[in-house]
Order: C-alpha cells, then sequence, then structure tokens
C-alpha cells in the first residue's frame, strides 16, 4: 500500500515553495506514494500542474476568519486518514496542531522562507506558535542551513533538531537552448548585440526589485545597449510602476512583463540573471537560472551563499547595494569570456548539488521511514512527545 501523504500548503498560486512542491510530487514514484494537497486560502496555476491522480482540497479560508483553523483542518485530515501530514511555512503551520490533536499520523513541518528581511521582527505570539508546532512535530525541515539557524535563534528551538533538505532543479526542462533564445529575443524585440538583464518572482517587498532599479539608473549612463525585464506580479506593480515612470528616458529599456508562463524561454532570452531579494530560502528562480546556463548575480543573503559560489558560479552583493551590483552588471556586460565562465560553472553547481533527483530521494526518505514507522507502531508511538 502506497504512502499517503497530506501536503498542506497556504495557496497553490505562482512561488517558489508551491512551485517546488508540484516538482516534488511529479518526482515521487506514484506506486510508492499517494498525495493529497491542501490549501488553506486559494488553488491557482500550480494546481493544475499536478498528476490528475492527485486530489486537491480547498478550505478558502478568508483574511476575515477566525485565524486558527485546527478543528476545520482536523477534520480534514480525519477525513483523508494520511500516514503523514506535511505543513509548509507560517500560512499552513496550524495542521501541526491539528494533526497532533488526532495522534493518528507522522507530521512533518517545513519552512521555505521569510516573508520579509531576515532582520525584521517577528511577533512573540508568531514565535511562540512556530516552536510549539514545531515540539509537536515528527520532523522539522528548512530549505537552507540559513534559514534553519535563524528559526532556532528566534524560537529557541535546537538547530541539531531541524533537518535542512535543499530545493532541487529540473535539468530536463531549465537548460540552455539556442532556439528558443533566438526565438523568445525576436518576439521582444532583443537585438544580438543587446544585454538583457531579467529579474523573475514575485513582485513583493522581500523581493527588492527596487533595487536592481536603482542599479539601472547607474548602468544607464554607462552601457548603451542594455535591456531589464522583470517577470512577475505582486503588491509592488504600483511602486515599481512609478518609479519606471520617474525615468522617460529609460523607454526601451525597462519592461514589468508581468506573469509569464514561459519562464524557460524567458531565462534563455537573458544575458544574466539577478536576484536581489532582502531574504530566500533556496530559490527555485536562482536554480533555475543558473540549470539555463545564465550567470547569476544575487544578494549576500538567506540561502543564496549555499547555492552561489561568489566569483566561481556566481556573483554576490550586499542587500540593498545597488552601486555594487551595477559595477557588477557592468563588469559582466564587458567581459564575455567572465559570463562564459560563470555560465558553465553554474551549471556544474546545480547537476552535482542540487538536482531535483537528489531533492526527490531525500524526501522519499524520509516520507518512507516515518510512513513505515506510522504504519507498524501504535498510533501513540507515531508522534513524537
Amino acid at each position: 500500500m502506497p504512502i499517503r501523504i497530506m501536503h498542506v500548503v497556504d495557496h497553490l498560486g505562482k512561488g517558489g515553495l508551491e512551485n517546488g512542491l508540484v516538482n516534488l510530487i511529479n518526482g515521487l514514484d506514484p506506486d510508492r506514494f499517494e498525495h493529497v494537497v491542501y490549501a488553506m486560502r486559494r488553488l491557482g496555476p500550480n494546481a493544475d500542474r499536478l498528476p490528475a491522480n492527485v486530489r486537491v482540497i480547498c478550505l478558502g479560508k478568508k483574511d476575515t476568519d477566525f485565524p486558527i483553523q485546527v478543528r476545520r483542518l482536523a477534520r480534514d485530515i480525519r477525513e483523508v486518514d494520511p500516514h503523514i501530514v506535511h505543513s509548509r511555512n507560517w500560512g499552513a503551520v496550524e495542521a501541526v496542531a491539528a494533526a497532533r490533536w488526532l495522534r493518528s499520523c507522522a507530521i512533518v513541518h517545513s519552512e521555505h522562507g521569510l516573508e520579509s528581511d531576515a532582520h525584521a521582527r517577528e511577533p512573540r505570539r508568531r514565535i511562540w506558535f512556530r516552536r510549539v508546532a514545531f515540539e509537536l512535530a515528527t520532523r522539522v525541515l528548512a530549505v537552507s542551513y540559513q534559514l534553519r539557524d535563524l528559526h532556532a535563534r528566534r524560537t529557541g528551538f535546537a538547530a541539531r533538531r531541524i533537518d535542512v533538505i535543499h530545493n532541487g532543479v529540473d535539468g530536463k526542462r531549465f537548460f540552455a537552448d539556442a532556439a528558443a533564445r533566438s526565438r523568445m529575443r525576436a518576439e521582444m524585440g532583443i537585438a544580438g548585440d543587446e544585454f538583457c538583464i531579467g529579474c523573475v518572482g514575485n513582485l513583493l517587498p522581500v523581493k527588492d526589485y527596487m533595487t536592481a532599479l536603482r542599479a539601472a539608473e547607474r548602468i544607464g549612463g554607462v552601457l548603451k545597449r542594455w535591456r531589464l525585464v522583470i517577470a512577475g506580479e505582486g503588491s509592488e506593480r504600483p511602486k515599481l510602476e512609478t518609479f519606471i515612470n520617474e525615468h522617460p528616458e529609460w523607454k526601451g529599456h525597462v519592461f514589468l512583463l508581468g506573469t509569464s508562463d514561459r519562464i524557460r524561454d524567458l531565462l534563455n532570452a537573458m544575458d544574466v540573471y539577478v536576484l536581489p531579494s532582502l531574504s530566500e530560502g533556496i530559490s527555485n528562480s536562482l536554480l533555475e537560472a543558473m540549470s539555463t546556463g545564465l550567470p547569476v548575480i544575487a544578494s549576500d543573503t538567506g540561502g543564496n551563499p549555499e547555492v552561489v559560489v561568489d566569483g566561481e558560479s556566481g556573483l554576490l552583493f550586499p542587500v540593498g547595494d545597488a552601486v555594487k551590483l551595477a559595477e557588477q552588471l557592468i563588469s559582466l556586460e564587458r567581459r564575455p569570456e567572465l559570463r562564459e565562465e560563470l555560465s558553465r560553472r553554474a551549471v556544474c553547481r546545480v547537476r552535482e548539488e542540487f538536482s531535483i533527483d537528489s531533492m526527490v530521494r531525500n524526501y522519499a526518505r524520509l516520507y518512507e521511514s516515518l510512513g513505515r514507522r506510522t504504519a507498524a507502531a501504535p498510533v501513540s508511538a507515531a508522534v513524537r512527545a
């Protein structure tokens, strides 16, 4: 009998966590694992990428609802009857309490990233509830060592009790494709000698695309043939649009593309990828860019230094430092041989350290160990006290 896993997430919209979950489910052996995906708030485009045999449930929680939905979650967990409940991030953390209340399955909780700057203060009640959830869970995971250490420091929960499984990228989907590059650049009107800088991600404050725009202010007076394209949607779009409109000289240079379902082709059209986030777990978009063979420039925060070896498989810059970012962009535009070397090493790094196969194997081992315990042990022993 396959191990039934109930994955609980806040939503199934566009995002690294949601994309990673779908990649994981698609990679796990369907003869060994059965999946139910439970969205607390809403579905979204990633729901359409799930296999047809995966059951999807949406609670439809509203902001006006009572913030803790333990009773409703417990009822739904009982109905699904999983061997394992796996909740991800703060938006789904109450599933830990609901599953522990039932005492009928193993519980995994994982942290995939932060909603704001890593230095921002969290409410005490959130820190307290997260600590309680960590204690109640059978296993606690993080996608980076930095994120593990941050939550250990904030909650007082021992770092040695938090396992790390890095995100993985699908090298069969994201790879350098000359035909896709030519086609996409032609569609977007990007000339062969035009230096295309790209960003992909939700337009949220934590992604700090304003730093990319401030870097563009500096490169505009140095480079003649350049373009900055940002793909994604979010609450920061009006602010970014206002800033762009204040620079009429950027017409034909800076574009907000909105949401796109052609990320693979967009990445191939770029010459360099920029990730300016204030904080990150392990960024799926960064891994995808590296797998595509792009030289990358990322902020020195969160899990980014675990992915990018500065000066070898990419470049790092201090968070919010538009001057340094501009200098690095100018250097890469002027040194195609450096771009080629960073590109080659980026591909090697993700294949060796951050492949989707490695990620899937790690989760499969975890789920099998917990699933066997749950099936073999008495219910009261299936979760750690």
